[in-house]
């Protein structure tokens, strides 16, 4: 074996203390199930030791991501790849980032899954006054038995200081939500000042294992001189070919594989260069390496962009402190007025650089038909310049405030799907439906989960809304009684697809019916917590709906267990959801 492959672990060259920590504090997160001031079901929940593991079940202590399944797939309101090329092959939907007390080499990850695990494809590791992330495990979600479990994937080998983790999760292939209790780092830590420094800098010998990723960059170095005779008097067949056959071939390479073309030579490195390859722009699933030099490349190449996402590009994650580099947010601004002229789709999906300054040059792209701002909170005020060709609009977990959300409805007479989760400073939403009735009659979506100021005199507005097809209502009229409004949406809102009503405490089987009677396209039905509905509303929702996919009915105390065991014999193409109490199973 060549000795240069060999591994040699720090903590046999110094003398180091093995310790193990939970986590600090929680840096960021691009899914939440809570509202901001409530603790179920929290990120803040992954704070400290596990409180629930062993035990398997739908516990409120611990952090629960929205969605599972391929549902949010299927909406008109889900984000449809803007470049396909650049694919993420393990498809991360959801992060969270994690501080720990003290820097170690990290040797061991344990994540407590509670419920319905194995969801964790990535995790990723960096020291906070560093910037470069390391990768130390990565593999396919798995599908697992419904019990909690100890997940301790093998990490890859390094001997770099961490205290940050990012784990990723794809949870769409779960049948329900997911869980975890709590994060455990184990690791080595320096003694001395001394120590830490030599290691932080990489002065100390750091022989790693050949990994996936180097594996590939070693095949290229070690080939790049074994170059045959024979090699060198082929003919290249290649640089026979036109520019325009090599740009449709580049046209197909992710960004990745393009930058590398762009090294073989000057011919290459030009057509690398031209404009048409980047009309489409994903750099999501390279957040890890976007920096300032990043954005410079593309500012000079995106005249005529049309689709730009940027989700999950904060600068090197840095956000645990809410600092923003300047500039880097100045190279941010730059790109946008570049392709201010050009730009349809925007993407800036859960990123600290999104302030008051990104706002206003995001408003005079005035091509703008999609815009997707989720878990963006630097900013607070709309700016009075407003965009008017809106067909999609992604305003959850933001800021937004009733009087800008009307300013830029009645501007966007086109807008077809609007998303407002968990938008908690809206308290006027009354008003915002009544604008939405007015001045958005091709509207299809709307998803307004926990945002609870509805009342039902606004819910039963929407029967206005006829071409109305997904709508969200879920936690939004927790204590009061809903009267005759689903009796307007069925009768107006003939198309309607998705129905969400978690959470409706006051819905019956009375007020329920006519949902069934008359919307006969509704594939997802959801009526999680209404504890007055019976086994007999549910019966005719499986039977009345030809094309009905995803009944939830849990925590319905109205619909026994054995029931759904029938249902699911019966009607084996739906899938009915049952979420247990919070305790399944109490190994304690």
């Amino acid at each position: 074996m060549d000795t240069s492959e060999r591994f040699f672990p720090v903590e046999d060259v110094f003398k180091m203390q093995y310790l193990e920590q939970y986590v600090q504090s929680v840096v960021h997160y691009s899914s939440r199930y809570n509202n901001q001031l409530n603790y179920c079901y929290s990120p803040t929940n992954l704070l400290g030791k596990y409180e629930k593991y062993p035990s398997y079940g739908d516990f409120p202590e611990a952090y629960f991501l929205r969605s599972y399944g391929k549902w949010w797939r299927y909406s008109g309101s889900a984000q449809k790849e803007y470049r396909p090329q650049d694919f993420d092959l393990l498809n991360a939907e959801d992060f969270v980032t994690l501080e720990f007390g003290s820097a170690v080499v990290p040797r061991e990850v344990f994540i407590y899954e509670v419920y319905n695990p194995g969801a964790v494809i990535r995790i990723w590791g960096r020291l906070s006054s560093d910037t470069k992330w390391h990768l130390l495990w990565e593999g396919f979600p798995q599908k697992c038995a419904a019990t909690s479990r100890k997940f301790t994937p093998p990490l890859r080998k390094i001997n770099s200081l961490i205290n940050i983790l990012r784990i990723e999760f794809n949870q769409s292939h779960l049948d329900y939500h997911t869980a975890i209790d709590g994060v455990l780092l184990c690791g080595y830590q320096p003694r001395t000042i001394i120590k830490f420094e030599l290691i932080r800098r990489g002065l100390t010998q750091n022989k790693l294992a050949t990994s996936s990723n180097s594996a590939t960059v070693g095949y290229w170095e070690t080939n790049r001189n074994c170059v045959t005779l024979n090699d060198k008097l082929a003919f290249d067949y290649i640089n026979l070919l036109p520019n325009e056959i090599i740009l449709k071939v580049f046209q197909c390479l992710d960004l990745k594989s393009l930058s590398r073309c762009a090294q073989v030579n000057r011919r290459w490195n030009k057509l690398a260069q031209d404009q048409t390859l980047y009309r489409n722009i994903s750099l999501k699933i390279y957040w890890y390496l976007v920096n300032e030099q990043t954005l410079d490349f593309f500012i000079n190449k995106i005249q005529n962009v049309k689709k730009l996402d940027l989700s999950w590009c904060n600068q090197y994650q840095i956000s645990f402190n809410k600092r923003l580099d300047y500039d880097y947010h100045c190279k941010i601004l730059s790109l946008l007025e570049e392709s201010s002229r050009t730009i349809t789709h925007l993407s800036m999906n859960d990123n600290y650089f999104v302030d008051s300054d990104v706002l206003n040059k995001i408003v005079c792209c005035k091509e703008l038909t999609e815009l997707r701002l989720h878990h963006t909170f630097n900013w607070i005020r709309w700016p009075k310049d407003q965009l008017t060709k809106l067909v999609t609009l992604d305003l959850s977990i933001t800021n937004i405030i009733d009087e800008d959300l009307i300013q830029i409805l009645m501007a966007n007479p086109n807008l077809e799907h609007l998303v407002l989760d968990l938008c908690e400073h809206l308290f006027m939403m009354n008003s915002v439906v009544e604008t939405v009735t007015l001045f958005n009659k091709k509207l299809k979506t709307w998803s307004s989960w926990k945002t609870d100021s509805l009342t039902s005199d606004a819910v039963r507005k929407f029967s206005l809304c006829s071409n109305l097809e997904e709508l969200d209502l879920g936690w939004c009229l927790l204590d009061s009684v809903p009267g005759d409004s689903l009796a307007e949406i069925a009768n107006g809102c003939k198309r309607l697809k998705r129905l969400i009503l978690s959470q409706w405490r006051g819905a019956t089987d009375q007020s329920l019916m006519p949902i069934i009677i008359s919307c006969k396209d509704l594939t997802q039905l959801d009526l999680i917590g209404i504890k007055n509905i019976s086994s007999e509303l549910c019966e005719k929702a499986l039977f009345r709906l030809p094309k009905l996919r995803l009944l939830d009915i849990s925590f319905c105390d109205g619909v026994r267990q054995e029931e759904v065991a029938i249902w699911r014999q019966q009607y084996p193409h739906i899938t009915i959801q049952r979420s247990c109490e919070h305790t399944v199973t109490d190994y304690m």
